[in-house]
């Protein structure tokens, strides 16, 4: 198992390390790997790498004068922290009373919805909500669905301290809800504009059903017709009920143009506005086939494909779902061209990804440091992992495990960019909830670093730094310290297929 620590040779002028028991004592020492600089970090990193260490215990890192915090060598040391990324789903839901401690509060957004640029209402109950706010958008829950289906398909033999369907049954409830009587699913569902940091209760302003758009649409019938081999075998009747949702979503794709969606004027709350929604029409019909065995879904998406579509679990290009259901849960015989396709598509990602990670000073896979920037690099785990499923090559593994080490310390902040947990996490995040009682909600990562200080706090405190460099914990920050779903999602889904829990 890879096992890194990173030096600033810049405030550090050692040439080796020691791991050290946390009475003072030195198991092991080794040379420091040479300095690697780059652009988005700023910094002369050094690389302290005892891989071959294997002794359980608590530890710590010396580095000529400095020592790192104490951290342990074990099996099984991430239960509980997983266990508290997923409760924080159970505490965003939306619509019924939430039993969550301090930010437990009574059902919220039990109000019929008013349906935009119509005098009609809908009755539309459940839900996560998204993010430090309290919307609920279709594009971001599909996406944090799929991330915490695959997760589970991967930890369901390991991992029993939470029932994880349980939790996306909750979410697709919801979901189905959102669908018009066409198969047109609407983009999502808020209030007018953002509230203040109160409880989900408490916000009272009149709820709006935004208009329907393909990217919803087709992100709707990818993750419900998936969604079906996890519930057929134990409620047949919901599993029906979620593979016609998709088939009525895919029916109205088939008859109608891109509809591609922007807040209308009234509504400021987020947009998850997308045009381009050829990766979404891909992964809507990988997701029929692989429920229905209809081969014409097959032909419509490998004619999709020959666009060049682009790999990846972003929300908002969502190809690489498409991919991985095609690659894992279909059935591809007399499809040997087709299969060898989509893998060496997914490898050349992944290899890039596993350079750019070899050329970075913390390992991460990143040029461009953009908002949601943690939940970027779970997702590129994602891919490496894939491309590990692919290949049994350890290099795409262990440049996954570094984008969640970064995450969890191995940056040039030394936080946990997830609240409360670990030695040194996060304490001011852009979440409602937590500001609304002054208490941080644990188990929820932040965006993390955004080099385009898009928030007013950013751009009066990070100017000038470096993109690594640009985040501030401050719960006004909400381009760098908001949380989401859908970032939650990814670091789940990338901990479940390392093998982590």
């Amino acid at each position: 198992e890879q096992k890194l620590a990173f030096i600033d040779s810049k405030n550090n002028d050692a040439s080796e390390f020691s791991l050290c028991t946390k009475d003072g004592k030195t198991v092991y020492t080794a040379k420091l790997k040479d300095s690697v600089t780059d652009k988005v970090s700023g910094q002369s990193i050094r690389a302290a790498d005892f891989s071959d260490f294997k002794t359980k215990g608590k530890y710590y890192i010396q580095a000529g004068s400095e020592k790192s915090f104490s951290f342990e060598i074990g099996e099984r040391i991430y239960d509980e922290f997983f266990k508290k990324i997923l409760q924080y789903f159970t505490y965003s839901r939306c619509g019924e009373e939430v039993k969550a401690g301090a930010w437990s509060h009574p059902a919220c957004h039990t109000t019929e919805a008013e349906i935009y640029g119509s005098d009609k209402k809908k009755t539309v109950i459940g839900g996560w909500h998204d993010a430090g706010d309290y919307g609920r958008y279709v594009v971001a829950g599909t996406k944090a669905v799929m991330d915490l289906l695959l997760a589970y398909d991967s930890t369901k033999e390991t991992f029993q301290d939470f029932d994880i369907l349980s939790e996306v049954r909750f979410e697709l409830e919801w979901l189905l809800q959102m669908q018009r009587e066409d198969g047109a699913v609407y983009h999502k569902i808020s209030c007018y504009n953002f509230c203040r940091f109160i409880l989900p209760n408490e916000e009272k302003d009149a709820i709006v059903l935004s208009p329907v758009s393909t990217a919803a649409t087709a992100d709707f019938a990818g993750c419900l017709s998936f969604a079906v081999r996890f519930f057929k075998d134990t409620d047949k009747a919901f599993a029906d009920k979620l593979l016609d949702a998709a088939l009525k979503a895919q029916k109205y794709l088939d008859k109608n143009s891109d509809e591609y969606y922007t807040n209308p004027p009234e509504i400021t709350t987020g947009g998850y506005g997308d045009h381009d929604v050829k990766d979404e029409r891909y992964f809507a019909l990988c997701g029929l086939y692989s429920a229905t065995k209809d081969k014409k879904y097959l032909k419509a998406a490998v004619k999709l494909r020959k666009k060049k579509l682009y790999e990846s679990y972003f929300w908002g290009c969502v190809t690489s779902y498409g991919t991985e259901i095609l690659l894992n849960y279909s059935d591809l015989k007399g499809e040997d061209k087709l299969k060898k396709e989509l893998e060496k598509a997914v490898i050349a990602r992944a290899q890039a990804l596993c350079e750019l990670s070899q050329e970075s000073s913390y390992r991460t896979a990143m040029k461009k440091v953009h908002w949601g920037s943690n939940g970027y690099v779970c997702d590129e785990a994602h891919i490496l992992l894939l491309a590990y499923n692919i290949t049994n090559e350890k290099k795409f593994y262990n440049a996954a495990l570094s984008q969640v080490d970064y995450v969890l310390g191995c940056n040039p902040l030394n936080v946990c960019y997830v609240t409360g947990l670990g030695s040194e996490p996060i304490k001011k995040p852009h979440h409602r909830p937590s500001g609304a009682v002054k208490k941080v909600m644990p188990g929820m990562l932040a965006g993390g670093p955004s080099e385009g200080l898009q928030d007013e706090v950013a751009k009066e405190k990070l100017k000038g730094k470096s993109p690594l460099l640009c985040y501030i914990d401050h719960e006004c920050s909400f381009s760098t310290n908001e949380v989401a779903i859908y970032w939650n999602s990814a670091l789940v889904c990338a901990m479940a297929k390392l093998g982590l829990v």
